[in-house]
């Protein structure tokens, strides 16, 4: 008998499309897998910084650190904001200390660190300096008061549903809020490119009471009269919230 050898052209007709298919379910595979791991990945930062805002705030009679501003990292109010005294707590060097020491050490996109979401797209046209710095995480920015106040956890009406840390966008500014990050975040109502949800179609967030959860954009999205009112913001019952409590008096951060 004679033996035959290859595929006829009727054959490789039909087998080509299946090999696609199955390659592009592979790739497909493969890619959410990825983003699944990168989730997992992120989320484990934020418990280490849920445990680290914890640690702090047992040390210091209840009282949690300050969001940070605008103004460089290694000076002024900054050395005493949450990126510059809480990864002591990690065994980790401050933010101010990474970027005086060497540029090479600046956490970014791409490294891997505490300060990053393995996520996080890759940054263009962005001069990484003390002064313009790059956060991949930031604080909740009313979880700072008026002129400056910083809160006590016990201000917090529900604690497992108050935001304490956020995913940014990618930024300058070690805060934000629901307003900056969610789906009214430009007059389009569309999020832009850089500031997109980073985890299917949702971020990660540490809670008042320390823990760290997943949440859809629905969820956290603000907008800017609920983002800069207590009031506003607590007037119906939400998944979770900005503001730690509806007092406008107390809470209020315009």
């Amino acid at each position: 008998m004679k033996r035959r050898e290859g595929f006829t052209l009727t054959e490789l007709l039909v087998g080509i499309p299946v090999f696609v298919l199955l390659g592009t379910l592979l790739f497909a595979s493969l890619d959410d897998a990825k983003q699944k791991l990168q989730a997992s990945q992120c989320l484990n930062n934020m418990r280490q910084w849920g445990l680290a805002f914890e640690m702090y705030a047992n040390e210091y009679n209840d009282y949690l650190p300050w969001t940070g501003s605008s103004t460089p990292i290694s000076s002024g109010f900054s050395l005493n904001a949450w990126f510059n005294i809480l990864p002591h707590y990690m065994n980790q060097p401050g933010l101010s200390k990474l970027y005086s020491s060497s540029l090479l050490n600046v956490p970014l996109p791409g490294t891997r660190s505490l300060y990053i979401c393995p996520s996080a797209p890759a940054i263009s046209n962005m001069s990484v300096t003390a002064a313009n710095p790059y956060f991949s995480y930031a604080m909740n920015r009313v979880m700072t008061g008026l002129s400056g106040r910083v809160y006590k956890r016990s201000i917090a009406a529900f604690p497992g549903q108050v935001i304490l840390l956020s995913e940014s966008e990618n930024n300058q500014y070690p805060f934000t809020d629901g307003f900056y990050i969610g789906v009214f975040s430009s007059e389009a109502n569309q999020i832009p490119p850089g500031n997109a949800p980073r985890h299917f179609a949702g971020r990660n967030f540490v809670f008042v009471d320390g823990h760290a959860a997943w949440y859809g954009t629905n969820d956290y999205s603000r907008t800017k009269a609920e983002s800069t009112n207590a009031n506003i913001e607590w007037a119906k019952p939400r998944v979770l919230y900005w503001f730690p409590c509806g007092n406008p008096d107390l809470c209020n951060k315009t």
